[in-house]
C-alpha cells in the first residue's frame, strides 16, 4: 500500500499560541508609539488569530501604513514573538489538550508527519522544541512567504517534502481557511474545534470537538 502522510497545522491545532502573538502585537504598538492596543485578547482570538499580520495592523493602526513601514512592523512583530517564546518560562504557548496522544500514536505506528504552518520557520521550530515534539516530524513546511491559506501551497510543499502524493495526505487543521486549503490541495482533512464550530467545518472529513474523540483507525479508514 502507498504510504500515508499526516500533515499538521501548528497554531490552534497543536498549540494554543494566542498569548504569544497577542504579546507580540503589544510590543509592536509600544515600539512604534501607537498608543494602547485597542483589541482585547478575546477579540484577537475570535477575529484575528491565524490571519495575516497585515490584516490586524491595518484594522488597528489609525492612518495609512506605507509598504516600508508595514515591512518593518511585521519584522518587529516576528522578532517580538520569537523573543517572548524563548525568554518566558512557557513561551506563551501550551499544548491543545490530547494532541500529544494523537501525535505520539501516529509516530509509534510509523506514519510520516510534517508541519504545514503559515508561521515563521524559526518560531515553528522553537515552539515544537518548547513542547517537546520537534523530533516527531520528518519535515517542516513554512508558508510564511507563500500565499496564505486557503491557498493550498503550504500543504503541497509539505507533501512534496515528505515525497507523498496529495491524495495520500490528511491534514489536521483548526481554521476554516486551512480546511479549505487542504481540500484545494486534494487532501483529506480532520477539523479540530478550537477556533470554529463543528457545524462550520464543511470541508472537514472528520470533525472533532476535542482530540479525546479521535481514534487513529478513524483516520486510517479515510484511505480505504
Amino acid at each position: 500500500m502507498e504510504k500515508i502522510s499526516i500533515l499538521w497545522d501548528l497554531d490552534g491545532t497543536i498549540i494554543d499560541s494566542v498569548d504569544l502573538y497577542y504579546e507580540a502585537y503589544r510590543a509592536v504598538f509600544k515600539k512604534y508609539d501607537l498608543g494602547p492596543l485597542n483589541a482585547a485578547e478575546t477579540e484577537y482570538r475570535s477575529k484575528y488569530f491565524g490571519r495575516a499580520v497585515e490584516v490586524f495592523l491595518r484594522d488597528h493602526v489609525s492612518g495609512p501604513i506605507s509598504d516600508d513601514l508595514m515591512a518593518a512592523m511585521k519584522w518587529d512583530y516576528l522578532q517580538a514573538a520569537n523573543e517572548h517564546l524563548m525568554s518566558s518560562p512557557d513561551g506563551g504557548i501550551r499544548l491543545i489538550p490530547g494532541v500529544d496522544r494523537v501525535i505520539n500514536a501516529f509516530f509509534e505506528k510509523g506514519y510520516l508527519m510534517a508541519i504545514a504552518s503559515t508561521s515563521w520557520l524559526p518560531t515553528v521550530v522553537h515552539s515544537l522544541e518548547k513542547v517537546g515534539l520537534l523530533e516527531k516530524f520528518a519535515n517542516i513546511s513554512s508558508g510564511f512567504l507563500l500565499p496564505s491559506k486557503p491557498a493550498p501551497d503550504v500543504f503541497r510543499l509539505a507533501a512534496a517534502l515528505n515525497n507523498v502524493l496529495a491524495e495520500r495526505c490528511v491534514v489536521f487543521e483548526d481554521s476554516l481557511a486551512g480546511m479549505r486549503g487542504a481540500k484545494a490541495a486534494g487532501m483529506k482533512c480532520v477539523g479540530i474545534g478550537t477556533s470554529v464550530e463543528l457545524s462550520q467545518m464543511a470541508d472537514a472529513d472528520i470533525r472533532l470537538n476535542s482530540y479525546s474523540e479521535l481514534n487513529i483507525e478513524d483516520v486510517e479508514r479515510l484511505f480505504r
